[in-house]
């Protein structure tokens, strides 16, 4: 008989390769993921341990926790002999080169690992968005960046934001579940739980309720969708300066079927109507902002929140609301991890910087389970305010 008498039952249909990076790409992010682990929660402990028995460590430190608002030349003058004891131990020297190396490393390693696939990640990236209904999205080609955006490569990243065309997918396959997931860099503590941490920040809005809340660099849809869980009513609004990080955030809040309207634009100038918000959040912003930017976009925000609306903000503590030594770590990160604007943010009272623009009842606070991060500021536009 012919073997045409018994045809062959037709295959199944082949499931789509999941999208995943080589066992090598992986291998390698897993690595400095646990290097930063240990660093963080082992070597920087030690550390720690050395600094505070050093009896003149021990009494700058007694004064800086004394002085809820030091000037900053003394706050300066107080990090820098404390930084100089700091490198005096070895420990403290290795972490630092870890977390340096890893820093770096992200990068390195990340970018290869999804250059290795490119044939799979390049569709994923460039894919048209599916947008809830009633979602938008303007990308205003021809914005002008601010050359302090534009100029810098944000945490040791090659080019910056827009510095590779497959970032997104960096981000989502390898620094960010096998690094950023572990915690334990700038002041994220081991162990945090970042999305958890934007939810909590999102409920610290003092209302029950919210039309319409906006968020300046929002980046992606981790903060819009955290305040979307807390407030599924409110309409969100989000603004950025990169294309890429919009892109990804409508094609996210689209997945979740949650309606966004989001604009590329500065963040100092959204051109959005005077009191047409009632809710304002910033997460993880202001430190990579010039000081002189920063004030201009409260008093932007101020414009555009509605008499009673509410600000809501969440960045690294400031330098006066942590120890001596944790001060001289987020303060390494001006220098060591491209944040240009660490060191003025921390040494920056946000809740005056708010209150000078026009905002009341400016208050500062830790929700932070192991130390001082989440930092939250927040504050009220007056009722009776006029723009």
């Amino acid at each position: 008989m012919s073997a045409q008498a018994f045809p062959r039952d037709p295959l199944p249909p082949v499931a789509p390769k999941p999208l995943s990076v080589s066992q090598r790409g992986r291998s390698g992010m897993e690595i400095l993921g646990s290097m930063q682990k240990f660093a963080s929660g082992v070597l920087r402990q030690h550390a720690a341990e050395t600094f505070f028995a050093n009896d003149r460590a021990a009494k700058l430190n007694k004064a800086h926790i004394a002085d809820k608002k030091p000037e900053k030349s003394v706050l300066r003058e107080r990090i820098a002999e404390a930084k100089a004891i700091c490198e005096s131990d070895s420990i403290y020297r290795l972490e630092r080169l870890v977390q340096r190396y890893v820093a770096e490393e992200n990068y390195n390693r990340g970018i290869p690992a999804i250059e290795e696939r490119r044939e799979m990640f390049e569709p994923f990236v460039n894919s048209e968005a599916t947008p809830a209904e009633g979602a938008t999205l303007e990308l205003n080609p021809e914005l002008s960046e601010p050359k302090y955006w534009s100029a810098t490569e944000w945490h040791l990243e090659p080019g910056g934001w827009e510095g590779y065309d497959l970032y997104p997918a960096v981000f989502a396959f390898t620094i960010g579940p096998k690094v950023f997931s572990l915690g334990g860099y700038a002041a994220v503590g081991v162990g945090d739980k970042i999305q958890e941490q934007r939810y909590q920040v999102a409920r610290q809005f003092p209302k029950d309720s919210y039309q319409r809340i906006y968020e300046p660099g929002c980046g992606g849809f981790s903060t819009l969708g955290a305040v979307h869980r807390v407030f599924p009513e409110a309409e969100l609004h989000g603004s950025d300066l990169s294309p890429s990080l919009l892109k990804g955030c409508y094609k996210m809040a689209g997945a979740l079927g949650v309606p966004v309207h989001l604009k590329r634009t500065d963040s100092t100038k959204t051109g959005e109507a005077d009191s047409s918000f009632d809710g304002v959040i910033t997460y993880a912003l202001h430190h990579e902002m010039p000081p002189k930017e920063n004030k201009a976009l409260f008093a932007e925000m101020f414009r555009i929140l509605k008499p009673g609306g509410d600000i809501v903000i969440s960045d690294p503590p400031p330098f006066r609301a942590v120890d001596l030594f944790h001060a001289v770590i987020l303060d390494w990160d001006t220098d060591h991890r491209e944040e240009p604007f660490f060191s003025a943010t921390g040494e920056s009272v946000l809740e005056d910087m708010l209150t000078e623009v026009g905002f009341e009842n400016a208050e500062a606070y830790t929700i932070g389970s192991q130390g001082s991060y989440p930092w939250v500021t927040r504050a009220r536009k007056p009722e009776a305010a006029l723009n």
